[in-house]
């Protein structure tokens, strides 16, 4: 088992070292440069090497099925391979391997491997790997990889990438990769998809997780926070009639889909004015942007915020929605008007002395208080239109 353990650390040494060529013409040379390198035995029977019928010369042969108790070796596999535990090949996979444990190769593989922890190929992948844990290649990989944990190709991907937890390209990416947790590309053209973090140099195509990372998006960033070195930044700052002063930050990987983090506060009217009667709140949200003529802009945007007023605790519904359409009018190079008018929708529980929720304007087209069944929780639900004015930048 030690040497099967540095058999694999070796393989994967390989394989962070590769250097990848185009896909097509490295399988093409490939094929031309195996072909009668090794004596084709049609079947072998093992227990561990070199109890097999190859005996001590099992890595002259490459087989066309081998079956193997415990674990198999041999120079090359052409054809299928069964192993309860692990199946090694000197050189090259064209066919399919079975194990319990470890499938590698120090070269390439041309079909499929399928293993309850890992897959090791030193060179490239033409087809699928199934892994218990994890799937590593040291060269590109045009076909698919699913692991229960992870999946690395020390080349470029075309194809698939699916892991439970990461998914790691050296190179280029065209396809996707799925990842419960973190997906890591030198490019992407395609789709990324991870439920943190999603990271990429060069995106065409479209990021969605709760956080998305890359320089230079062709596409969208879909997420709580999209980062993008050259991407759609703008600060904002705007009065309105719910929040009377407020400022925003909105950002993404181009103005197809961004981002807002915005806080506000009213000052409440009244002689006797105490500090926790000031109604303030911080909210998150979505937009998208488009030109309208050379200049102007238009950006539809979507809003939350929770409202903190009059004492109340912070997870006591308290919501302000809107739904917002913004006109941009560029005043000097980013220096921009906005006007935006707004549709308004609160939804609170909180108790008070007017009952349920405070009046944050005297206009509305609709308000109604709902009662749940068998429980004293009441909502309250108010909505006005509304118009915002600011200054962009």
């Amino acid at each position: 088992m030690k040497k099967l353990l540095l058999f694999a650390a070796f393989l994967f040494c390989i394989a962070s070292q590769a250097h990848s060529q185009d896909p097509d013409s490295l399988r093409t040379d490939l094929n031309q440069a195996r072909h009668g390198r090794y004596v084709i035995r049609p079947a072998q029977i093992g227990f561990v090497p070199p109890l097999s019928t190859n005996g001590i010369d099992n890595a002259r042969y490459s087989n066309r099925f081998s079956l193997n108790i415990l674990g198999g070796y041999a120079a090359a596999l052409d054809g299928v391979e069964f192993s309860g535990l692990f199946s090694l090949e000197k050189d090259y996979v064209k066919g399919a391997q079975f194990s319990g444990i470890l499938n590698a190769t120090r070269h390439e593989v041309d079909g499929a491997q399928f293993a309850g922890i890992l897959n090791v190929a030193g060179g490239p992948l033409y087809g699928t790997q199934f892994g218990g844990i994890a799937n590593v290649v040291g060269k590109s990989v045009k076909g698919a990889q699913f692991a229960g944990i992870a999946n690395i190709s020390g080349g470029q991907l075309t194809g698939v990438q699916a892991g439970g937890i990461a998914n790691v390209t050296k190179e280029n990416v065209k396809g996707a990769q799925i990842a419960g947790i973190a997906n890591i590309a030198e490019s992407v053209e395609g789709l990324q998809i991870a439920g943190i973090a999603n990271v990429a140099k060069r995106v065409k195509g479209t990021q969605i997780g709760l956080i998305n990372v890359a320089e230079t998006v062709d596409g969208a960033q879909i997420g709580l926070l999209s980062l993008s070195k050259n991407g759609y930044h703008r600060f904002e700052v705007w009065t309105g009639d719910a929040l009377h002063a407020n400022i925003g930050f909105k950002m993404g990987g181009n103005r197809k889909f961004y981002n807002i983090f915005a806080i506000g506060a009213a000052w409440p009217k009244g002689d006797n004015v105490r500090w926790n009667s000031v109604r303030w709140g911080y909210g998150y949200g979505i937009g998208t942007n488009h030109f309208i003529g050379k200049r102007n802009q238009i950006s539809i945007e979507a809003m939350s915020y929770q409202i903190q007023e009059e004492g109340n605790h912070w997870d006591e519904l308290n919501l302000l929605n809107q739904a917002r359409v913004s006109f941009i009018f560029p005043l000097h190079n980013r220096l921009a008007l906005t006007v935006t008018p707004t549709f308004n929708v609160q939804v609170t529980q909180m108790q008070t002395n007017e009952g349920i929720g405070t009046q944050w304007v005297k206009w509305d087209v609709y308000d109604r208080t709902f009662s749940r069944r068998w429980s004293d929780e009441q909502t309250r639900v108010r909505m006005w239109p509304g118009l915002n004015v600011g200054i962009q930048f």
